[in-house]
């Protein structure tokens, strides 16, 4: 399977395309110095997902959002400028940004990128996907891997709970299945792929197959694109130069309810 990489900050994905985007998503940018700008130990930089409108959607996503900020600001990193097992070299620099890969009037796919320089201590980065349904009946809400799989793959937002699998036959097995189904048929594709990039040196060799299996589940690790694919990734400490630059794996709805319709063969 071919890979692609993802760049984790891509200008040209970070609004989608007005003809296809029922959703305006605008920037909320800041900073903030702790315990002080004056004697700061911790700068936080950070751009944060805020959508336009007046309509409840709406409102649910901005906070889901707007608290994971205030968790930062408010505690998360007072603190670690307060706790002396956090102060490491006494400046650090924690940026948190954002990409809009997925934007088509039914889902909005956010990719969140997290920097954490601790000077010599090294950088930690990290990436955090949450897909919302924008028109259904969970509208507001962040959806599992299959519900993201079915919307993708044409079944109606509205009726996700009451689908059978005649409403769309090529996604049966998704429809009569399950995330964590779908995680264990993708967990063996996946790995493949992994100790492919491990043999390769992209990814440290030092991970097993129980590291992969509990930071890698395909169930948490993934985003929807503007193709109509499901896309998987692995973290960015596994590589063996971190990045957000990471290998991503990109599958229709359809490969994919063909690979959870093999595990039940």
């Amino acid at each position: 399977m071919a890979k692609r990489f993802l760049t984790a900050l891509c200008a040209l994905l970070l609004l989608a395309a007005p003809a296809l985007a029922e959703v305006t998503v605008e920037r909320t940018e800041g900073e903030a110095w702790f315990p002080n700008e004056k004697d700061w130990v911790y700068h936080f930089s950070y751009a944060y997902p805020r959508l336009i409108g007046d309509d409840y959607t709406t409102a649910l996503i901005n906070d889901t959002y707007e608290m994971a900020l205030d968790e930062m600001v408010q505690l998360v990193l007072p603190m670690f400028a307060n706790s002396p097992d956090m102060r490491f070299d006494g400046k650090n620099e924690v940026t948190h940004d954002f990409t809009v890969t997925c934007n088509n009037g039914k889902l909005l796919s956010i990719l969140q990128t997290k920097l954490q320089s601790r000077g010599g201590e090294g950088d930690i980065l990290t990436l955090e996907p949450l897909t919302f349904d924008v028109s259904g009946m969970y509208a507001g809400e962040s959806l599992t891997l299959r519900g993201v799989t079915l919307i993708l793959g044409g079944a109606d937002p509205e009726k996700l709970e009451e689908l059978e699998s005649q409403d769309v036959p090529a996604l049966s097995h998704i429809i009569d299945g399950s995330s964590g189904e779908m995680a264990e048929a993708l967990t063996p594709k996946l790995y493949a792929e992994f100790q492919a990039l491990q043999d390769s040196g992209v990814i440290q060799a030092q991970w097993t197959y129980e590291d992969f299996t509990e930071e890698c589940s395909p169930a948490n690790n993934f985003y929807a694109d503007e193709r109509g694919n499901l896309v998987f990734f692995f973290p960015p400490m596994m590589l063996e130069s971190p990045s957000f630059d990471v290998p991503a794996f990109p599958f229709t709805p359809e490969e994919l309810d063909g690979i959870l319709a093999a595990l039940w063969e």
